[in-house]
């Protein structure tokens, strides 16, 4: 009997000590063990615990820099329910953020930021020039399947923006960008403040079968990168504007109109 109840003594103590672990459980341990579902990346400087920690650097599978990254799990991820909380920040990007896993092949995010110099995307050949200026996007909900967005609301503001070109600076001011999804299939305009050089307006669809994207663009100046550039696509319409369409997937069979 004594011995029956030391071995239950010391089966409590174990399972006591095995609660505290994963309770309090060490960052650097809690990556180790899960290694295999970080998908390559690496984290380095790593602080705190499983359910709040931060890393000092992480890295992609390549070696590129992401910044650091401070974390947030609900303990509510012991019995299947995952709320995780993330904060990236270096200092060209900045992404806040909170998801919901739904199921294994489900998530939600929200509250998402992105504060992002448009310059580190570097050249684009279908803007022919580098962008620059301030990216401000807020997503205030996506809804993903299989790591493709189902349903979609957000928001942003690229601010100063301006193209580097080997022709020099074109100026396109501040354009205002609106996403919206739903079934799997994207809807996304592109407008400017009304103020700028450029009058802009854009639209986007985008599902897996393809994506079709239309540009109605009209300089409001006799800016000389800005008109080289424009001419640069196609011929102006009588009025000065250049209208643009680009297609990929099964959307680029519609050959009624369009560039691409």
């Amino acid at each position: 009997m004594r011995r029956l109840r030391a071995l239950l003594a010391g089966l409590a103590a174990f399972l006591l000590a095995l609660a505290l672990l994963v309770w309090f459980m060490p960052a650097w341990l809690a990556l180790s063990v899960m290694q295999s579902r970080l998908h390559g990346l690496k984290l380095d400087q790593v602080q705190g615990t499983l359910w709040q920690g931060q890393a000092g650097q992480v890295a992609t599978p390549d070696g590129a820099g992401l910044g650091s990254l401070a974390w947030t799990l609900s303990r509510r991820a012991l019995i299947g329910d995952v709320l995780l909380g993330l904060d990236l920040r270096q200092p060209q990007l900045q992404v806040q953020g909170q998801m919901h896993r739904l199921s294994d092949t489900q998530e939600d995010w929200h509250d998402v930021t992105l504060h992002m110099d448009v310059a580190m995307l570097g050249a684009q050949l279908l803007l022919r020039g580098q962008p620059q200026g301030q990216l401000d996007l807020h997503v205030a909900q996506a809804q993903l399947q299989d790591h493709w967005p189902m349903q979609v609301d957000a928001s942003g503001t690229w601010s100063h923006a301006w193209l580097r070109t080997e022709q020099g600076t074109v100026p396109l001011g501040t354009l205002l960008l609106k996403i919206s999804g739903q079934a799997g299939v994207l809807s996304a305009t592109l407008d400017d403040d009304g103020s700028g050089p450029l009058q802009t307006a854009g639209r986007l669809s985008f599902s897996p079968l393809g994506w079709d994207l239309q540009l109605n663009l009209k300089p409001r100046t006799e800016n000389p990168a800005l008109l080289h550039w424009l001419h640069g696509f196609d011929a102006p319409a009588a009025d000065g504007s250049v209208r643009l369409r680009y297609r990929g997937g099964l959307a680029s069979f519609n050959t009624t109109t369009g560039n691409r």
